[in-house]
Order: structure tokens, then sequence, then C-alpha cells
């Protein structure tokens, strides 16, 4: 009988097979997802409140996740094609 370490294990391996099979497909979405949830709340922002203030407050808020959900988008690209390309990761990355 497996235990249950084991078996988290084995689950944990088969949520994370597709990632390793198509990981820009993967990070494409998630950068997709992040950009439809920050207009989505903004939206709802503006549709809750008559508050047009607060609407704007809320969009500049929630923009350094956005940013941030980019650039780690990014990154991930970059590193992946500079090891397609036979260079070693950077040394001078900040993250």
């Amino acid at each position: 009988m497996k235990t249950l370490f084991d078996r988290v294990t084995a689950t944990g391996a088969a949520a994370v097979a597709p990632l390793k099979k198509h990981p820009l497909l993967y990070r494409s979405l998630g950068l997709a997802l992040s950009l439809v949830l920050y207009s989505a709340g903004v939206l709802a922002v503006d549709a809750l409140t008559s508050i047009g203030f607060l609407v704007v407050l809320t969009a500049i808020y929630f923009l350094p996740a956005l940013l941030r959900a980019w650039l780690l988008f990014y990154w991930q690209l970059r590193d992946e094609v500079a090891a397609w390309r036979g260079r070693g990761r950077r040394s001078g990355k900040a993250f």
C-alpha cells in the first residue's frame, strides 16, 4: 500500500505534467487570467459604485499586480529561450 505522502506526491506530479509539456501555453493562460481578473475587478467596482474616482483608484492600486504577472511571464520566457540557445542563466538578475 502506498503511504499518504506517496499519493500526494503522485497527484502533484500528475498535475504538473502538462506544465512541463507545454510551459508557454500555461504561462500565457496565467497572464491572460490575471488580465481578465484585473479588468473584471475594475468593472465590478465601476458597476457597484457611481464614484469615478474610486474606479481610478482601484485600477491604479491593482496595476502593480498585473505588471508583476507580465514581468514573471517575460522573465520565465527569456530564461527558457536563453537555455534553449545554450546560454546559462544570467547572474545579474534581480529576482
